[in-house]
């Protein structure tokens, strides 16, 4: 979380709308989920979740993203900001180091 609260405050409204937004949005088809994700993506604009600096938003987001994006497969370039984030979040260390355990063990992350 940020240290300054205005920031701490997006990030909770990020969660309260990943949460009840965009996590059920998935199971109402792809045309809801453009919608709705169209929404995510235009509030994201091209940073981070909480602005300039990463934090647990977009861990939150790139969960649900990396659903739709695997199992609804909307066409490429439909959310142009949540395609660079989820770019962002794959380059990470800590994400290709925890798709490589669940790979290794056979995890798949359910539809």
């Amino acid at each position: 979380m940020p240290d300054d609260v205005e920031k701490q405050a997006h990030v909770v409204s990020w969660m309260s709308f990943i949460a009840s937004r965009l996590h059920p949005a998935r199971r109402q088809g792809l045309d809801h989920a453009r919608k709705v994700y169209g929404i995510a993506d235009t509030r994201l604009g091209r940073g981070w979740a909480a602005g300039e600096r990463y934090s647990i938003a977009d861990i939150h987001l790139f969960r649900l993203v990396w659903r739709l994006f695997n199992t609804l497969k909307p066409e490429p370039g439909t959310f142009p900001n949540l395609d660079a984030h989820y770019r962002r979040m794959m380059a990470r260390p800590a994400v290709k180091t925890t798709i490589e355990m669940e790979s290794a063990v056979g995890y798949e992350l359910p539809a």
